[in-house]
């Protein structure tokens, strides 16, 4: 219950902060796309996975000068992740005496629901391109997984230090967005998990990889660098459509469309017009002194 009373704060933190900072509402945004995702050290490679991501989120502005604006999101979302793999080589005990002795090749999918809290900040050219970099708090709601089309005996209550999965995962994340028409945008968003969520040693090609023996002792390994464990960690891209609810017209109107007052280049295309119209009068009029001369 820490975590949450952490993001609480959090939030009310952020929704207090600068009060006397231009533009002080709080935009809101629907999004909605599609996960590609893996998991380390798995025995599979690529981001095979498919999944649904979807949510909702606040928009905190933090800072704007000229062009250049700083935002902080707070989402709430689900997330569908996972791994697949069409052959895996598994380790197992085929005579029954605790030993890893044997192995075979199968399938492998791995299911895994999230519902997860992503915080960012966005930093942002002119409203139309956004860099955001944060992380996320997830609470796994859904898990199945299968090796060799059957149905494994893990699950939410399994544990981790039985050989399950982790319950909580936290991430970092990057994305970028850019403005498509309007309030609707497009972000493809990079998601890795900063623990692991999972110790795995019955993975043939994992083991082979790591050059390690399969009956090694779990505190042995546990020894070893983060890079060398066999410990899997959460990886996805997400690509997703975002809708801001609520944000004014003049955010997203594009400055070479329309003049606001405060458009620079607009300015010096006015400038430009009027010194090109004083220079035609005034050569009209050196003219007509010529031909008075005469």
């Amino acid at each position: 219950m820490k975590r949450y009373y952490i993001i609480l704060a959090m939030c009310a933190l952020f929704l207090s902060f600068n009060k006397d900072m231009k533009a002080q509402i709080v935009k809101s945004e629907a999004f909605f796309g599609l996960n590609l995702s893996q998991v380390d050290a798995d025995g599979t490679i690529g981001y095979k996975r498919f999944g649904l991501h979807g949510g909702l989120g606040a928009i905190v502005p933090i800072y704007s000068q000229g062009l250049f604006d700083i935002d902080f999101t707070l989402e709430v979302a689900f997330n569908q992740r996972g791994s697949h793999d069409a052959e895996v080589c598994y380790l197992y005990d085929s005579s029954g005496d605790g030993s890893l002795d044997n192995y075979r090749y199968g399938s492998y999918d791995l299911y895994m629901n999230y519902l997860e809290v992503p915080f960012l900040f966005y930093f942002s050219d002119r409203q139309l391109y956004s860099l955001g970099l944060g992380a996320s708090y997830g609470r796994m709601i859904g898990l199945r997984e299968y090796e060799g089309g059957e149905k494994t005996n893990i699950t939410l209550d399994t544990g981790y230090e039985n050989g399950g999965y982790k319950i909580d995962d936290w991430c970092i994340l990057a994305e970028g967005k850019i403005r498509l028409h309007e309030r609707w945008k497009l972000g493809i968003r990079f998601q890795y998990s900063i623990f692991d969520i999972r110790k795995r040693y019955d993975l043939k090609t994992v083991m082979d990889n790591l050059e390690l023996n399969y009956n090694t002792p779990p505190e042995i390994i546990d020894e070893l660098s983060p890079s060398m464990r066999p410990y899997q960690r959460n990886k996805s891209i997400s690509i997703r459509a975002i809708y801001v609810i609520n944000e004014e017209r003049s955010n997203y109107i594009y400055d070479e469309y329309e003049f606001t007052g405060d458009n620079p280049k607009i300015k010096q295309k006015t400038i430009d017009k009027k010194l090109n119209k004083l220079r035609k009068e005034r050569e009209k009029a050196e003219k007509k002194a010529e031909k008075s001369l005469k």
